[in-house]
């Protein structure tokens, strides 16, 4: 699963805790193959006998399509130079509303029975919505809000660990994607295009699986902080007024319900709804040999 930020520049990224409970986890999936295999072998034949449906094949190449509605927050806000006795802060800018359209094409193959690795790459179009405190609005001439458009390649990679036992399985995937986005200005309004925008994804998942297909419930969770620097050109008599905004997620995670469908023997259709603070759909299909 791939999701980008919207329109923000830089991003500084607390990982440590994040680290550990994908360390932990690792811990507890690499023994789950060889307890459940019934020889004790954990070899692909012995796995295809007590999990329904077989193992997948090993190599997979898929086209998917993701749309994606989030919120943000600003955290901190910085403007020069404003009138005397003007000041701003996180309150002036108290909504950002992200839409993203994104398609793009994974390569995955499962190198052993628990684990699958995989690349992506893709083309990311959307548009970011900031609402305008009734405060700053008269500095920008009464508008309410600003929008800012966006679009560029998304590229990157991840791993999925995975343990079953006849119907029942469970995965955890980390996914980690650079954005080489451009900025498209409005207006009086202009932007400093981004060296590269990151993302980090995490999807713990559990499910049943049956002969031609499965069905599964998960949580989503994605980690955006960021600073996004510009200008407006207000003309006289206040002219250039430069700004920079620290923007988080207002929260990170959401819940996902999905599955799966295999047709023929090589193709699979795959299709994942996202809902809570952050709404998503996520659809796909992969052929695989």
């Amino acid at each position: 699963m791939d999701s980008k930020p919207p329109f923000m520049l830089s991003r500084t990224m607390k990982t440590t805790p994040l680290v550990l409970a994908i360390v932990t986890l690792l811990q507890l999936l690499l023994a789950t193959p060889s307890s459940a295999a019934p020889s004790g072998s954990g070899s692909s034949e012995d796995l295809n006998d007590i999990i329904v449906g077989g193992l997948p094949l090993p190599f997979g190449v898929g086209v998917n399509y993701l749309w994606q509605r989030g919120e943000y927050e600003v955290t901190d806000l910085h403007a020069t130079p404003l009138p005397p006795g003007v000041s701003v802060g996180p309150g002036a800018i108290p909504k950002v509303q992200n839409h993203v359209d994104e398609v793009n094409v994974k390569l995955d193959w499962w190198a052993l029975p628990w684990l699958n690795v995989h690349a992506v790459v893709g083309w990311a179009d959307g548009h970011a919505d900031a609402s305008l405190s009734p405060d700053l609005a008269p500095l920008l001439g009464g508008a309410s809000q600003f929008t800012v458009d966006y679009n560029g390649f998304i590229y990157g990679g991840g791993m999925t660990l995975a343990a079953g036992y006849k119907h029942i399985f469970g995965t955890f995937t980390a996914n980690y994607t650079w954005g080489d986005i451009d900025l498209k200005n409005g207006t009086g309004l202009s932007f400093i295009d981004p060296d590269s925008i990151e993302t980090l994804v995490l999807t713990p998942k559990v499910g049943w699986r049956f002969d031609q297909g499965a069905v599964w419930v998960g949580g989503f969770y994605q980690f955006t902080s960021y600073v996004q620097s510009g200008r407006f050109n207000l003309g006289p008599p206040l002219g250039v007024i430069n700004f920079q905004a620290s923007v988080e997620d207002k929260s990170p995670w959401n819940y996902v319900v999905g599955g799966e469908y295999k047709l023929f023997d090589h193709w699979n259709l795959m299709a994942e709804g996202g809902f809570g603070d952050r709404d998503q759909v996520l659809a796909g299909i992969t052929y695989r040999f």
